[in-house]
């Protein structure tokens, strides 16, 4: 397609808005639907099994994949409590127990929490103290969690009446084998056989049976087994003593957390170390403003401390520090690469700011949750971000930012986060008092646009930002979610500021002799309404596949009063009308996303994603919502995940393609396309290689101006 001429003073519009991917949500996130999609993202509970004896009572909770959990004790009246992120609501049935078989468990209860969450409740006949470990794929059994209730005063180990419980808060996934003599870390052993488990009754999960990769997934790991046969093959033997050493690799959980645990009993923490890295595979020299004279896009480094500490009866404490370093602006020698200098957490984290990611103190009871202090907020389940609109995000790698990546790229902020249970009903209200803005690709990292001016003519005013100080730049949202059977809905509205300014224009000026406009970025206050739902579903007989396990999911947000940059208006303002520079429009985006379960744990996922501006008009600029550089745009992504069943599923490989139709001026925007390779060395160790690459599209669309951008990249992650 033919560009349209430059205006006096503006940037073409296909290259401005072919660009606003690095002013404000949209195809950025999109265009990183990864392997590990939100929508197979819960941990499905799969069976319930409890068991009694005189020393105690345990409840094992099977589930699908790893979970991320919490558990803790509640009193008058005494009941057992189990959190479950991302679980399905549907897959429990209420139960009441009978006969002294079942200890202290007088029912069994569930309800929905939040927009996907699961609370599993065990009523009690008395006092009990929890302890609970997870365990991984190991001696037949899947993932489970496990939950050992200890009546008061039973056994050489019980504790005194006046002592507090010692809760569980989402612990770090655990090896089978634990060290012998750690009480509270022991893997859980065959009943014996005068102990009768009690089945309780689940239905049939509607979610594929996908695994979810959190930094507590306990990932499939060998058995225990004696030195390889003589016979055996030299290189097999030496892959199965390294496949047994990876097993137990976990040095900072064994030297360090554990004994800081076992010492300080109300206190848990956890982390990983990871390191990603991405090679480009063809240099190419100037690329419109980017002096692309590197080869690493990435060599970052991140480490994360997770810490939670007990305080009292539904009270505890959580802290999340991170510290990254990205090498590509020291181990290499490049003079394109300059982006340090002007914003140094770019290579380092070295503000408290970015150092201490999340701070809050919770307190939680059966029909009430309270969270204060600094913290993110994932409304939105499915990749884009289509209604995940509370924290701003640091994209500073565009266009391959990944969905998994969300949760340790959003940049929480302080806020007070209340939800009430009402039976099936859940409503969440959000008091933000501290706003955060996104953080796009700056000029001299290795993600620049290649269309964005690196300097400007006109005469740049400080942004003028919300203030936490000032009570009228707060901001408020409310989610109401309720749940009908195998179907969930949500609504959302929030009152908020755009995550990236606009420029204003406030007058002109004259430098050298050529007329000038002063212009000032401002965030401005939007309108969002959102609504969510969920549906899960089996087909039954299906040809070929037999039964095949669906989910169906929509997101959708209206919002209102975006600004635009007018570059109509701006040419006016050069040549001496009095206007902004700015046009008003609403904007819509939603996406319908279904995945099916195919059989041998495959996944496919078919999301079609639309993004509409309302009322557009020809000269419009960046802005919150709409199409990219158009009315319009259409991104239907296609994901297909499979693990191999020689490795025991550790070994997966998925491919993920994105493409881009703009309209009504705009066509064809370009390809992305995603292969990875991902490997579970132990639960603690994980491995992935990519390959990522920009395909077609013009220069000034959005992947096309990444076209010189293709590149192979590898992650490894330790998690403790």
């Amino acid at each position: 397609m033919k560009a349209k001429p430059s205006r006096p003073g503006t940037i073409p519009r296909r290259l401005t808005s072919a660009t606003r991917l690095l002013t404000r949500p949209g195809p950025a996130l999109l265009a990183s639907l990864l392997a590990a999609s939100s929508l197979a993202n819960a941990a499905v509970i799969e069976a319930v099994r409890t068991s009694s004896d005189a020393q105690r009572t345990r409840i094992v909770l099977d589930t699908d994949s790893a979970a991320n959990y919490a558990v803790f004790t509640l009193s008058n009246p005494e009941r057992v409590v189990i959190d479950i992120d991302n679980s399905n609501a549907n897959t429990l049935a209420a139960q009441n127990f009978s006969g002294g078989h079942n200890g202290p468990l007088t029912a069994l209860r569930h309800a929905k929490r939040g927009a996907g969450d699961l609370r599993v409740v065990f009523d009690l006949s008395r006092k009990v103290t929890a302890q609970s470990m997870q365990l991984g794929p190991d001696g037949g059994y899947g993932n489970r969690i496990v939950v050992d209730l200890v009546e008061l005063g039973a056994g050489a180990g019980a504790e005194s009446p006046d002592k507090a419980p010692v809760v569980a808060s989402k612990p770090p996934a655990r090896p089978a084998a634990i060290a012998a003599g750690d009480e509270m870390l022991t893997a859980p052993t065959p009943a014996p056989s005068t102990i009768t488990p009690t089945p309780v009754p689940v239905q049939q999960a509607p979610a594929p049976a996908v695994a979810r990769t959190t930094p507590s997934a306990a990932l499939p790991q060998p058995a225990p087994s004696s030195a390889p046969a003589s016979g055996g093959s030299g290189i097999r033997n030496m892959f199965s003593r390294f496949d047994r050493a990876m097993a137990t690799f976990d040095p900072i959980g064994k030297h360090v957390r554990q004994p800081i645990e076992r010492a300080v009993p109300r206190l848990q923490f956890r982390g990983f170390l990871r390191q990603w890295s991405d090679v480009l595979l063809e240099r190419n020299g100037p690329i419109g403003t980017v002096n692309q004279d590197f080869r690493f896009l990435q060599l970052q480094n991140l480490f994360e401390l997770e810490t939670s500490y007990h305080v009292a009866d539904g009270i505890d404490i959580k802290g999340i520090a991170h510290g990254l370093y990205d090498g590509t602006y020291d181990w290499q020698d490049s003079r394109g690469l300059y982006a340090d200098s002007l914003d140094r957490t770019a290579e380092v984290y070295n503000t408290s700011e970015r150092v201490l990611r999340e701070l809050y103190v919770s307190y939680r009871k059966p029909g009430f949750d309270l969270k204060v202090g600094k913290q993110q907020v994932a409304w939105g389940k499915m990749d884009g971000q289509f209604i995940d609109i509370v924290n701003g995000m640091d994209r500073r790698e565009s266009v391959q930012l990944e969905s998994e990546d969300y949760e340790f790229r959003r940049l929480p902020t302080w806020m007070a986060n209340s939800t009430f249970y009402f039976g099936d009903t859940t409503v969440q209200t959000l008091y933000v008092f501290d706003f955060e803005h996104d953080r796009n690709p700056l000029p001299g990292s290795p993600w620049a646009s290649p269309l964005a001016p690196t300097s400007t003519t006109n005469i740049v005013l400080p942004t003028d930002r919300p203030e936490a100080g000032n009570f009228s730049d707060h901001e408020y949202g409310i989610r109401v979610d309720r749940a009908a059977g195998a179907l969930t809905y949500g609504f959302i509205y929030m009152y908020a500021w755009d995550k990236n300014p606009v420029e204003r224009v406030l007058g002109t000026s004259v430098q050298n002799g050529n007329t000038v406009l002063q212009v000032r970025a401002e965030h401005k206050r939007l309108h969002h309404a959102g609504a969510t739902m969920d549906y899960g579903m089996t087909f039954q007989n299906v040809p070929v596949v037999g039964s095949l396990p669906t989910v169906f999911r929509v997101e959708a947000l209206y919002t209102n009063g975006v600004r635009f940059a007018d570059f109509e208006k701006r040419a006016e303002a050069l040549a001496g009308s009095s206007t902004d520079g700015m046009s008003t429009h609403d904007t819509v985006r939603a996406a319908i996303a279904i995945e099916f379960g195919l059989p041998h744990r495959t996944t496919l996922i078919f999301q079609p994603s639309w993004y509409q501006t309302l009322n557009h008009k020809e000269g419009l600029g960046a802005g919150f919502g709409g199409g990219f550089g158009d009315e319009w745009s259409f991104i239907p992504v296609v994901f297909f995940s499979r693990p191999f069943a020689f490795t025991r599923d550790r070994l997966n490989m998925d491919l993920t393609l994105f493409p881009l139709i703009g309209g009504s001026d705009s066509g064809w925007g370009g390809l992305k396309t995603k292969l990875r390779m991902t490997y579970k060395f132990s639960q603690f160790v994980k491995g992935h290689l990519i390959y990522t690459g920009y395909d077609t599209g013009s220069s000034t669309d959005l992947y096309g101006q990444y076209n010189q951008w293709d590149n192979v990249g590898w992650e490894l992650s330790y998690e403790f």
